[in-house]
């Protein structure tokens, strides 16, 4: 079979491979499709501890359940043969945070497509046993390049959910990635008055615009002051109520604290580069404004079931988000296409 292996930064090369063993209690995926994360991207270009070269990443898959160890439990609803997503998350479902239904935050966590497990950026990929759990069947007329997009749209649900948002609040969302695009149209279901969004790329603000612009109000490139001036131009100087930083950006995460109302709410949703997360905050923005500032990390089953049937019935209004598609050989170009910006979400079809 074709796989893709991640031979150092920067750096992917297509070769033939063995194909992978079954597990007992495990499955083989026959993969469709594979979106590339924003957490793929930036491993593949700054490296990650957990996933020495030559690796395969790849942690958005669809596809066909083509075998099924004799001793796996599948979940309900779910037999050998169908087509299936794959949620990333891996977890231990017996500590206190899986107990509670926050697996997000599973204390023994391990993430699929990082070591010990490989991912399915290639034709065929192993479902380990402790993936078995997070299969969930297809929509039988939902396209598999759209469907890759469950997992980040449940992760931009979970940053929604922190965010709290209210009827009648102003929204800013900063970063007009995937997330971005997806938070804005969530935020605007429930309730927001006015949802505002904003980026440092012209031409990534107007893809975004182009795919969920119908539920963006307004919308602005940020300048050399991180688009401070123009969101309290655009909020009368009060500020906005909600605030999610969905660009993995220091400055982003400082402006959102001066764009915010009093008694806002900021979420950080975009992580930093592991090997530079420290980020410098005024923090008499908090203390005087009285602000809430939370993260928000992945998602549950819950939110994975949630924004799969959300996508199915929305699929029209969504598509659009999945900007570039490419085959395995090409997926250098995928991974190019993202550092540029020149689309939104990239999907590799094996």
């Amino acid at each position: 079979m074709r796989v893709a292996f991640m031979t150092g930064r920067n750096a992917v090369e297509v070769r033939e491979a063995g194909e992978p063993v079954l597990d007992p209690r495990g499955g083989i995926l026959r993969v469709e499709a594979c979106g590339i994360c924003g957490t793929d991207a930036r491993t593949f270009f700054n490296g990650d501890h957990r996933a020495p070269s030559p690796w395969i990443l790849g942690h958005e898959p669809v596809g066909v359940l083509e075998r099924v160890g004799a001793d796996a439990t599948l979940p309900h609803g779910v037999k050998e043969g169908d087509r299936v997503f794959l949620g990333s998350i891996l977890t231990c479902g017996e500590c206190p945070q899986c107990l509670d239904g926050r697996q997000n935050l599973c204390e023994h966590h391990l993430l699929y497509g990082y070591d010990p497990f490989p991912g399915a950026f290639a034709e065929l990929a192993a479902v380990p046993p402790i993936a078995m759990r997070n299969l969930i069947p297809l929509p039988h007329d939902l396209a598999s390049d759209l469907a890759t997009v469950v997992d980040p749209f449940a992760c931009a649900l979970n940053g929604i959910e922190v965010l709290d948002v209210r009827l009648g609040d102003t929204v800013i969302i900063m970063g007009a990635g995937p997330i971005g695009c997806w938070q804005s149209v969530m935020a605007r279901d429930r309730g927001a008055a006015r949802v505002l969004l904003c980026d440092l790329s012209r031409d990534r603000l107007d893809i975004a615009l182009d795919t969920v612009g119908q539920f963006v109000d307004d919308a602005w490139v940020v300048g050399e002051d991180n688009g401070v001036s123009e969101a309290m131009r655009r909020t009368g100087g009060a500020g906005a109520e909600r605030i999610s930083v969905a660009a993995p950006s220091k400055q982003a995460q400082q402006a959102a604290l001066e764009i915010a109302a009093k008694r806002a709410r900021v979420v950080y949703f975009a992580g930093l580069p592991k090997h530079d997360p420290v980020s410098q905050l005024d923090m008499n923005q908090l203390h005087y404004k009285e602000l809430a500032i939370l993260g928000a990390y992945g998602a549950t089953p819950r939110q994975y079931r949630i924004t799969m049937d959300y996508l199915n019935r929305r699929r029209d209004e969504l598509a659009a988000v999945v900007t570039h598609r490419f085959p395995l050989d090409r997926i250098g170009e995928g991974f190019e296409t993202i550092r540029s910006g020149a689309g939104l979400k990239v999907v590799i079809l094996p």
